[in-house]
Parts: C-alpha cells; structure tokens; sequence
C-alpha cells in the first residue's frame, strides 16, 4: 500500500487551500450602507467644532459618526453635491460641483472568512453622470482602508477619515497638487497606518496593495490575492480576497481577538481625487456580534 510522505500531504493541503471556493454570499448577511459625497470635508473640518456641531459628541461621548448620520447620509451629500451650505459654520464644501451628479450612493455589504482568508464583497447600481472623464482607464475604482485593530486614534469614531486632510491637493488649502492622503503620527513598527486595497476597472489595471502612512503607498502589501469586478445587469459587483495574515509591508493581521474600523471609497464614472463617494466609519471583526454597536458588523466563518 502507497503512504503518502509528509512533505506530498502538506502539498496537498497546501493545494487544496489555494483552490478554495470564495464564499456562498447568498448565506452571508447583506449590510446595506449609504456612501456620500464628502466633498471639501477634511478631518480638520469634521473634528472642529465651530464648523461641526456634532464633535462634542464624537469627542467627549465617543459616539461614531455613523451613529449620528447613517439615516441622513444621502441628505447630506445632496447638499454638499450641489454646493449648498453645511454644518454648523454653513460651509460650502464643493466649490465645482459636478453637473448630473447624485449625492449618495447606497450600496450593499458582505464579508465572511474561512479561518485563513477574509473575503469581502460589494454590490451597487451606477449612477448615470455623464461628467468630464478625469480618470480615462478606470470606469470604476473600489477603495478600502482598515486599521489594525485600533492603532489609528479616531478610527473607531470616523473610520478612514484620519487620512484626509485639508492640505491634500483639490482640496481648500492645499500644500501642492500632489499631496496624497497621510495620517498624522504615522508608525509603521506599531501600526499606526491604514491598510489600503484597490480594485481598478481599466482594462490591465492591476489591484493596489498599499497602505497610508505618511503618505500614500500603492504598493509594499503581499496580503491581497484577488480583487475583482464585473458588472452584473445593472449591477456592479467588487469582491476582495485577502490573507487573515499580513503577509507584506502595510499588511495588518487580521486577528480573531481583535476590532479593525475601515471605510470604503468609490469613484465612480471616471472620477478621480476628492470627487468620490465615501462610506462613514465601520468597524468589522471574526465571529463577534455585538449587537449594540450599530457601525459592527461580524464576519462570520464559512
């Protein structure tokens, strides 16, 4: 009788992962989000409290911004579109708005893992804009950014928020047009950066790994195996295939222990820089419900 040697067995096992099947999203819990258009609204923006009335409650109660504006996200992105006045101070925070352009975009959410990758999954209808093509290659761009499980103050209130900031080009105050996202105080030995994955639609446009630190890397990840898209009737459909280990520089370990706040990011049409829609701050973790948080969301094991 034949007896497979270890070394053939671990082979096998090793195979076996690499060809397993993604998810069956039809068993993985849909979260429907609404992601808006934030125009001109830096961090410095939404953490000032003579622009923004709310920062009392996100700094002293420590209540999330999705907790206050998850029911009037599309409100508030309709304003900011058209180039209304917001916030406490009645800024306007789009000064070119963009002829056609919806002020939300509501999308639906799904992620699950198998014990040694994290699967996520994104699924929306596209808005006709018709506007200028800034990005000629990519119809579509699918951004998402998590932390490592609390290594970047603010997170957990504003999820990706704490890498955008006024200075950034297009934006009100900018350093030179250039000047991509960062976050301030970033430490890459003890993980105070953002984990950035990126699907881009243009033809031969390859996945981003990278990471924000103090800038943005679009490279230096090993952790991201697929990001994939396609368009499903109406439908654009996203999905992301990621090592729970972090396997490359700026790649976060996905722990079960721990809480890891994320957001996402959507140019849509062309679009490119600020003239995207974004969610508000999440937070996801394995195997852990916790109910009377509203922004969590478990990802739970298939």
């Amino acid at each position: 009788m034949f007896v497979k040697s270890a070394f053939a067995v671990a082979l096998a096992v090793a195979a076996g992962a690499a060809s397993a099947a993604p998810p069956d999203w039809s068993k993985v819990p849909p979260r429907k989000m609404t992601l808006f258009y934030p125009g001109q609204a830096s961090l410095e923006w939404v953490m000032n409290k003579a622009d923004h009335s709310a920062v009392p409650d996100i700094v002293d109660k420590k209540r999330s911004c999705a907790r206050c504006h998850e029911g009037d996200a599309k409100e508030v992105g309709d304003n900011i579109v058209a180039g209304k006045p917001v916030g406490s101070s009645k800024t306007v925070l789009e000064p070119t708005p963009l002829a056609g352009k919806p002020g939300a975009l509501p999308i639906t959410f799904q992620a699950a893992h198998d014990g040694s990758k994290i699967y996520f999954r994104f699924e929306w209808t596209p808005p006709k804009i018709g506007a200028k093509k800034m990005d000629e290659k990519n119809e579509v761009k699918l951004t998402m950014m998590f932390d490592g499980g609390g290594t970047v103050e603010g997170a957990n209130l504003n999820g990706c928020w704490g890498t955008c900031h006024a200075d950034l080009r297009t934006m009100k105050q900018p350093k030179d047009d250039k000047k991509t996202k960062y976050i301030k105080g970033a430490d890459l030995a003890s993980g105070k950066f953002m984990d950035l994955m990126q699907f881009r639609s243009g033809k031969g446009e390859k996945p981003v790994d990278g990471y924000v630190s103090d800038a943005r890397h679009t490279d230096g990840g090993k952790s991201l195996l697929k990001a994939e898209g396609k368009k499903e009737g109406n439908s654009w459909v996203v999905t992301f295939e990621r090592e729970l280990a972090g396997k490359g520089t700026g790649d976060h370990t996905i722990a079960p222990d721990k809480i890891y706040n994320f957001g996402i990011a959507i140019h849509e049409d062309h679009t490119e820089a600020r003239f995207h829609f974004v969610s508000l701050g999440y937070q996801f973790a394995l195997d852990k419900a916790i109910p009377e948080v509203k922004n969590h969301i478990n990802v739970g094991k298939q």
